[in-house]
């Protein structure tokens, strides 16, 4: 046999298939998304990147040789698309009845994520339990959820008013329309330093509920490897206090982000 016809047959016997090049490349690709204004969990940086202390936690639990691809979308798109297998991970996020009909959530949380009052400094309410706030009128934000029973209990005994967005409810809160506003610490937290508002409004001890926040695979991603890797991987920074710190950090890095970006 020729030298040249000897070099291309081993080429096709050493060569990998069509078929499982592409499965090779598929399991080295985990494509993500999250929400794109969820500061400091995550945000959209332009339309191909995230930012976030959830982007970070991710890369670093990721496992050697897995490539990750953000897919910037609306948050209920991700969603759907998460659904219908177009994305693999969705980050993070509380466990619903609803969400684990399509994902699979990893059992080692995330983040927290307590829900807390917040109110202005110079308003003297003290709280220790949720029938403390039937005297005052709140505010919440449209869609939100809270969890600890809380959903249940304002809708049936308390004054609630409900506006599009967070920075909505802080305007009325800092205008005194509303006594109080009821929402996500961290998230919370981030907007008033973000605007400046830290100085006349604080969030109060009591916690709502504190709420564990999860990975996310869709149903239809398959490789147990990976997830397994890395749920392990959050099962040991969370024993460090590592993703509280993360948090915290990413309240500073949003504060000095000039660009968001909403897809």
């Amino acid at each position: 046999m020729k030298p040249v016809l000897i070099l291309f047959v081993l080429f096709l016997l050493l060569a990998p298939t069509g078929v499982f090049a592409d499965k090779d490349r598929e399991e080295k690709i985990l494509i993500y998304s999250t929400n794109p204004l969820y500061p400091p969990y995550d945000w959209a940086v332009d339309e191909n990147t995230f930012a976030g202390a959830a982007v970070e936690l991710l890369e670093r639990v990721i496992p050697p040789g897995v490539m990750l691809q953000p897919a910037v979308f609306p948050w209920k798109r991700a969603m759907l698309l998460a659904e219908n297998g177009e994305i693999d991970l969705l980050m993070p996020l509380r466990i619903t009845p609803e969400r684990s009909e399509y994902l699979n959530f990893l059992p080692n949380r995330a983040f927290r994520n307590p829900i807390v009052v917040f109110k202005l400094k110079r308003r003297d309410i003290s709280l220790s339990e949720f029938s403390d706030l039937k005297p005052y009128v709140g505010g919440v934000s449209r869609g939100d959820t809270f969890g600890g029973g809380f959903d249940e209990y304002w809708r049936s005994e308390l004054t609630m008013e409900v506006a599009d967005t967070m920075a909505q409810n802080f305007r009325k809160l800092e205008f005194g329309r509303i006594d109080y506003f009821v929402t996500g610490y961290y998230t919370g937290m981030t907007y008033l330093k973000k605007n400046n508002l830290d100085l006349n409004i604080e969030a109060m001890d009591y916690k709502i509920s504190d709420v564990f926040i999860h990975f996310g695979f869709s149903k239809m991603y398959r490789d147990e490897a990976v997830m397994n890797y890395i749920n392990d991987q959050l099962g040991e920074l969370n024993s460090t206090g590592e993703t509280d710190s993360l948090l915290m950090k990413y309240i500073d890095v949003y504060n000095e982000n000039e660009n968001e970006y909403l897809p």
